[in-house]
């Protein structure tokens, strides 16, 4: 077996072939995505493929079918056994939107540039006029030109236009909503790809955001959003099948791929458990791999949190650790990352984006942020991801672990958070083990590492909340449902959980000694228990006593049937616990057959 050659930063897929490193074969893929439509998107967080994908289809447009041929040292590609592509050569303006950063105010100069560039690499004079003004007009002018000299050299007249990262330019200046006149510079550019029909064979878009129904595409409405169609749901990243294969790879490569110590902890389990779950469409087959941090793991021999190193986005991170500030944010900012909201909006507003009031500074700028765009924006920058059902969830262990940190990190400094997500660790464990006094003792040593200031003015115990949750949210392969502020007839429950045959509702209450017992009547809803999995055979209710959110004093476990009814006596933090879990079980009365009786009994007719 030839040894494997890694290089997770290659994004030229010409410099991928001819070096000879590793591919996973996508390009079957790719020719039914460009035989789909003329205007595509094709949106997908940072580190996920997309400047590959436009290398290759700038390739197979090019006519360069050496490149995906196979010799002795490397695999022809799928493509190649494709009849209908058919390797004509089109002249492919490639444009790279990422280039225009935030430290430049002059967008239509760098647009400008990037336009002359492009002429001089594809064969046109230096002296190419260009619009100062109007880089739409400057992108005309050349499309026509590049049109006119392809028929001069007896290729196709018809140009494909290839642009990555359309969106850069706005997310670059997010938080600087003085810098809005670089939404109405591009809507005039990509408005001009509408203009150009009679010359364009072809033009993909990607991207991290969805704006494709707002107004920076009201020139340009025949532009076709992929990103959702389960279809092309895995043109970039891998899936399970295509995983196995590698795996097979590996395998039988490892001594020349990494003889290295840390070699041993990447396992096929590992890579499930730290890359995969990401789900753009919620009707994909199933989930996908980040193929960057795939990559990354197999060149370095190790399990790595590769995305949160070079993938995250910046302003998101700032809008995560806006402290919390009662009128405008009355509700941890954690909520966003533990409950499972359904998304029933896909794409970000830049109409709301251009309602944001210009400030003194971009933390100002922060505050106006609201949940209904947060949401969307954690989606599409790879923070969240879509289960079957349409709800969100942090996709794995590896992006779990990250915001983990993003939402300690005000608090908390380097060292401190890695003890901070250790001792969380050790929570969810006691949690899931039904160990409650365990889980108290670890919760309480959680809260006793966070500087004393960061309680002062809280409400609802919201530390505490925002401590639990991400605990939670850090085991997403222990507790298999978890929401935050469930809604029930009586109010909001601070966290609901599901893992294994258990369902419990978490209630706290910070104030007098008899807060615990007033967390367990507000538990005693039964809208919360009748909204859960019937399939749980053990439905308990623990309400928390915390004195001034510092530490949990007191506490009290309540069992209930799946009507909200208590069972039997309460447990509470002055008795002791049950060692064995089949004596808690039968504390309240619940076993087996009983459990099946009740579940006959409360299924729908």
């Amino acid at each position: 077996m030839p040894r494997l050659n890694i290089d997770p930063t290659t994004s030229e897929f010409r410099q991928l072939r001819q070096d000879r490193l590793l591919y996973v074969d996508k390009t079957a893929q790719v020719a039914a995505f460009l035989r789909n439509e003329r205007y595509q998107l094709y949106a997908r967080p940072r580190r996920f493929g997309k400047s590959l994908l436009l290398s290759t289809i700038e390739m197979l447009y090019r006519g360069k079918r050496d490149l995906f041929a196979g010799d002795e040292t490397r695999p022809e590609l799928a493509v190649c056994r494709e009849a209908r592509w058919h390797w004509r050569t089109h002249r492919v303006l490639r444009l790279d939107m990422a280039e225009i950063g935030q430290a430049t105010d002059d967008v239509a100069g760098a647009l400008n540039a990037q336009l002359a560039t492009a002429a001089r690499d594809l064969g046109l004079a230096d002296t190419f006029p260009l619009s100062p003004e109007q880089p739409s007009r400057s992108l005309i002018d050349l499309v026509k030109a590049l049109s006119r000299h392809a028929e001069e050299t007896g290729l196709p007249r018809t140009v494909v236009i290839l642009v990555d990262e359309y969106d850069a330019p706005i997310l670059n200046r997010m938080h600087r909503p003085q810098e809005q006149r670089v939404r109405p510079l591009l809507t005039d550019f990509y408005g001009a790809f509408k203009s150009l029909g009679p010359y364009v064979e072809k033009v993909v878009m990607t991207g991290v955001t969805r704006f494709v129904k707002t107004g920076l595409w009201s020139q340009m409405n025949q532009v076709r959003d992929q990103s959702a169609n389960p279809v092309f749901h895995d043109l970039t990243g891998f899936t399970d099948r295509e995983l196995d294969a590698l795996w097979e790879q590996v395998k039988a490569s490892v001594p020349a791929v990494a003889p290295r110590e840390g070699w041993a902890h990447v396992t096929r389990n590992a890579w499930r458990e730290w890359y995969d779950g990401y789900r753009f469409a919620v009707d994909a087959d199933s989930p996908i791999y980040n193929p960057f941090a795939i990559m990354s793991s197999l060149k370095d021999g190790r399990i790595g949190e590769y995305w949160s190193e070079t993938g995250h986005l910046g302003v998101v991170e700032a809008l995560l650790q806006a402290p919390p500030e009662a009128e405008a944010q009355p509700t941890p900012v954690s909520t966003y990352l533990t409950r499972p909201d359904v998304l029933d909006r896909y794409e970000l507003s830049l109409e709301w984006l251009d309602d944001l009031q210009p400030a003194v500074s971009p933390e100002a700028v922060l505050h106006q942020w609201q949940p209904a765009q947060i949401v969307p924006l954690l989606y599409q920058t790879g923070y969240l991801t879509l289960t079957p059902e349409g709800r969100l969830v942090p996709p794995n262990r590896e992006i779990a672990s990250y915001l983990g940190q993003v939402l300690l990190r005000p608090w908390l400094k380097a060292d401190e958070i890695k003890m901070a997500m250790a001792r969380q660790g050790q929570l969810v464990e006691a949690l899931v083990d039904l160990d409650i006094p365990g889980m108290v003792t670890h919760f309480n040593a959680l809260l006793q590492m966070l500087p004393h200031q960061r309680f002062r003015g809280t409400t609802r115990a919201y530390v505490a909340n925002t401590v639990l949750d991400v605990a939670v949210m850090l085991s997403k392969n222990r507790v298999h449902y978890h929401e935050m502020e469930k809604s029930g007839l009586g109010g909001d429950a601070d966290t609901v959980f599901q893992w294994d045959d258990v369902s419990m509702v978490v209630e706290f209450k910070p104030g007098t000694s008899t807060s615990a017992r007033e967390g367990q009547r507000q538990i005693a809803d039964p809208m919360y228990w009748q909204t859960l999995p019937r399939s749980a055979r053990l439905r308990l209710g623990l309400a928390l006593y915390a004195r001034e959110g510092r530490q949990i004093d007191s506490w009290i476990c309540q069992g209930y049937s799946a009507l909200g009814q208590p069972l039997g006596m309460a447990l509470t933090d002055r008795e002791p616990w049950p060692a064995e879990r089949h004596e808690l079980y039968g504390h309240w009365g619940i076993d087996q057959d009983e459990a099946e009786t009740a579940e006959a009994r409360y299924a729908p007719h």
